[in-house]
């Protein structure tokens, strides 16, 4: 954390950088001044995380410094350390979201407690920047999500120009399940590996599969690319133990272009099932494998691809019908061809379908989507009836997606988390069930309840570890496991910032 230390006695300053340096490692003295009118102008140079600030110093007070650097944007957490134990100042300091007011002479530990409070604070907001960064670039990979619309924040996210860059997603889907370690891992690695780019994000998106979006200037060099993620590939094989097929879109203008390079890149992804698992496909090598040894009109695929889309049996059924009586006039396939040849058309019709929509439905997500199964079938009549009952399936997805919604989802949400509060539930997971873009949850249940989704699911938490704190005896990481934290410093701080107490002094005041 990045530290601004502001006081009028030189050896107050040298008596705080002391402690700083020995009791707080992960703090960075980066300035220091010794009136507010240096002070304000260090801060929004250097853009501290933390600033320490005597009130009374000559030329501007500490609290007149304050106030000029949150009317000009400043996002720095401000500790009092005054001389003077005075109830008004307290007052003024806490109307401007001052963290702490110590007075002098500051005990060592007082003023490590103090910060480290703050450096919890601080870190628990970048989790929930980050969080809220990646929903919104979920929302806008969801299918049917116009991005045009949110242009500014796309960018703010990105952090890159207006004009001038284009972007690359790539879709990474590892063969075995992700643990948080595992999680962290994979994209610290991704951070690493990748951070010569102009600029890049990486999150998980949903189960084993992880997005890539790389931001760079015009001239997107795509074989550098693909040789980049297969440098990865292969760390990820050797080093971490775990396989991975990749799926890369084509460059296009950010932002707009972001969405229809995710969609390229689920379904480059997809094509593992022709290329084999572990596997980097980008984009247009897909285009090739589509084009080869084709037999059926486009004409017919983009008469199935509506029927799907218009979630049309029967008009679907027909298409097929009509695609395996050209097949059984041309025969001039053999079998290994022809399995070949209905797994594109397969994929083909399904494009546009999400891969959470596909693994919702255990035969098009696990059984359907796999060489070994389409292997089965011998004759012309199988696969004919296989591809039938796999298009009807597609639609029968799209029917219950496309079903009326209660007309208070965010009422059915609440009920859903009042049960389940103590599992890992995501704006993601809870976009999944309930069918709803994650982008526009977020903002919905803003609208709706005037609170963030993490900020209720912490409400919800933290009253039920009171109520157990009141009627039980279990022990404090017991409750916090039970309420569905894994760690128990972050809890209390969370039961602490929320109750004015820690646990344990809560429970105390209750049996008083």
């Amino acid at each position: 954390m990045r530290l601004v230390i502001i006081d009028d006695e030189k050896g107050i300053v040298d008596g705080l950088k002391t402690i700083v340096r020995r009791y707080l490692p992960t703090c960075e003295v980066v300035g220091t001044a010794h009136n507010g009118i240096e002070g304000c102008k260090l801060v929004q140079e250097m853009q501290p995380d933390i600033v320490i600030t005597d009130i009374q110093m000559p030329q501007l007070d500490g609290l007149q410094m304050i106030r000029n650097l949150i009317s000009s944007g400043s996002k720095a957490k401000f500790i009092i350390l005054s001389g003077y134990a005075d109830f008004e100042y307290a007052r003024q300091g806490i109307e401007l979201g001052v963290k702490s007011y110590l007075t002098k002479p500051v005990e060592e530990e007082e003023l490590e407690e103090c910060v480290t409070k703050v450096i919890a604070e601080i870190n628990l907001e970048h989790v929930q920047v980050r969080q809220e960064n990646e929903l919104v670039l979920k929302g806008m990979l969801m299918t049917g999500y116009n991005p045009e619309s949110h242009n500014t924040q796309i960018l703010n996210v990105l952090h890159v120009p207006v004009s001038g860059h284009d972007c690359v997603c790539a879709l990474l889907e590892f063969g075995c399940e992700i643990g948080k370690l595992q999680e962290e891992r994979i994209l610290g690695r991704l951070r690493n590996d990748l951070r010569h780019y102009d600029q890049m994000q990486a999150f998980r998106y949903e189960g084993s599969q992880f997005v890539v979006i790389i931001v760079n200037e015009k001239r997107f060099d795509e074989s550098n690319l693909i040789r980049d993620v297969k440098i990865l590939q292969e760390w990820f094989n050797q080093t971490g133990g775990m396989s991975v097929s990749v799926g890369i879109g084509q460059p296009y203008p950010v932002p707009a272009g972001l969405s229809t390079s995710f969609e390229e890149a689920q379904q480059a992804l997809r094509y593992k099932l022709i290329k084999g698992s572990n596997a980097v496909i980008p984009f247009k090598e897909t285009e090739r494998i589509s084009d080869s040894s084709s037999i059926v009109s486009e004409e017919d695929m983009a008469l199935l691809e509506k029927s799907i889309e218009d979630m049309d049996a029967e008009g679907s059924r027909a298409v097929i019908e009509r695609i395996f009586k050209i097949i059984e006039v041309e025969n001039r396939l053999n079998l290994a061809d022809l399995q070949h040849q209905i797994l594109i058309i397969l994929l083909s019709s399904m494009r546009r379908m999400t891969f959470m929509q596909l693994q919702m439905n255990d035969f098009l997500g696990k059984y359907m989507l796999s060489q070994d199964e389409l292997s089965r079938f011998k004759t012309l009549d199988e696969l004919k009836l296989w591809l039938i009952q796999a298009t009807e399936r597609i639609i029968e997805q799209k029917l219950t997606r496309s079903t009326p919604k209660k007309k208070d989802v965010i009422s059915d949400i609440k009920e859903y988390v009042a049960v389940h509060y103590n599992s890992n539930i995501t704006l993601a997971d809870l976009s999944a069930r309930f069918f709803i873009n994650p982008y526009y949850l977020s903002q919905l249940f803003k609208e709706k309840t005037g609170d963030t989704y993490l900020s209720y699911l912490m409400g919800i938490r933290i009253k039920k570890a009171k109520e157990l704190l009141e009627e039980t005896d279990l022990k404090i990481y017991e409750i916090c496991q039970m309420v569905g934290y894994a760690d128990t410093n972050h809890f209390s701080k969370l039961f602490e910032r929320m109750n004015g107490c820690t646990p344990t002094e809560y429970r105390k005041k209750c049996k008083i």
